[in-house]
């Protein structure tokens, strides 16, 4: 094949690439737009999917926002706690596992492993059963045992190996140097496994902040249940306001979407397996 034939057949692949992935986005965004249209429409406009409202109806999310900010603010509260720790414990779990040997490390691996392949309506029961008799069912700190408990295996197994990448021998230098393990830890490991814990802390918000399971079942009151129970309420009216209900959604997954766009390059790196290698 000549040099010029080469050429041309790699720019079609590059077009037949680009054009498939356009029109991905194309249909990945199609809900997204109609979700925003509809939110700022009136309710005559409804009806109307693909058309554009004819003037900015803001009255649904200020109607929204006074049926959730309750629920919003329960969420910021159950959240951010609880990635913290569940981050924070993975990563204490994550250490031993991807810089040290001992024996039966694989088992232990294997065991948290097993946490992913648990679905929680098996357990539901029993679980309601524990946070009662703790004393912490419809409070935050219920709602923060919980997701920290489902978290570590997530955060433990991914961490792991982002950990694993990090050379051992950087280790070996440090403490050659005098540093301490847990020194170790906390002033070289986590600064270089930044990517990693902030991948994880964005699978492990967005994982919380969408959580209905747990939040309906675990929670009773105003003054701790979550805003997707919150949300669910808009679609368990005979009538439903779908105006209401789109601006709804757009504030409850706006908070996430600033989130990624903040942190997409550490995300990304994190994902990729991080910049330092073995």
């Amino acid at each position: 094949m000549a040099k010029g034939d080469f050429n041309a057949v790699r720019v079609l692949k590059r077009v037949l690439i680009y054009t498939a992935l356009v029109l991905a986005a194309v249909l990945f965004m199609i809900p997204l737009v109609v979700l925003v249209m509809t939110s700022i429409k009136g309710p005559r406009e409804i009806v109307n999917i693909f058309a554009l409202p004819e003037t900015m109806y803001w009255q649904n999310y200020v109607s929204a926002f006074e049926r959730m900010g309750r629920g919003i603010w329960n969420s910021v509260c159950i959240t951010v706690p609880a990635v913290v720790i569940s981050t924070l414990v993975g990563a204490f779990g994550a250490y031993p596992l991807a810089q040290f040997r001992f024996r039966g490390d694989s088992t232990i691996f294997m065991v948290l492993l097993a946490g992913l392949f648990i679905p929680s309506q098996i357990v539901l029961i029993p679980l309601f059963q524990i946070i009662r008799a703790l004393g912490v069912y419809d409070s935050y700190v219920g709602m923060w045992i919980v997701h920290t408990a489902y978290g570590i295996p997530i955060c433990t197994f991914y961490l792991r190996n982002f950990f694993a990448t990090i050379p051992r021998s950087l280790m070996e230098a440090a403490l050659l140097d005098g540093c301490s393990v847990a020194g170790y830890f906390f002033k070289i490991l986590l600064r270089l496994g930044k990517p990693g814990l902030a991948a994880v802390f964005i699978l492990q918000a967005r994982a919380i902040w969408n959580d209905l399971l747990y939040g309906n079942t675990l929670t009773r009151s105003d003054a701790v249940r979550p805003m997707t129970v919150e949300l669910a309420t808009f679609v368990s009216q005979t009538d439903v306001q779908y105006g209401q209900l789109m601006a709804a959604t757009v504030i409850s997954i706006l908070p996430m979407i600033v989130m990624f766009f903040v942190f997409r390059r550490e995300f990304i790196s994190g994902m990729l397996g991080g910049a330092v290698k073995s």
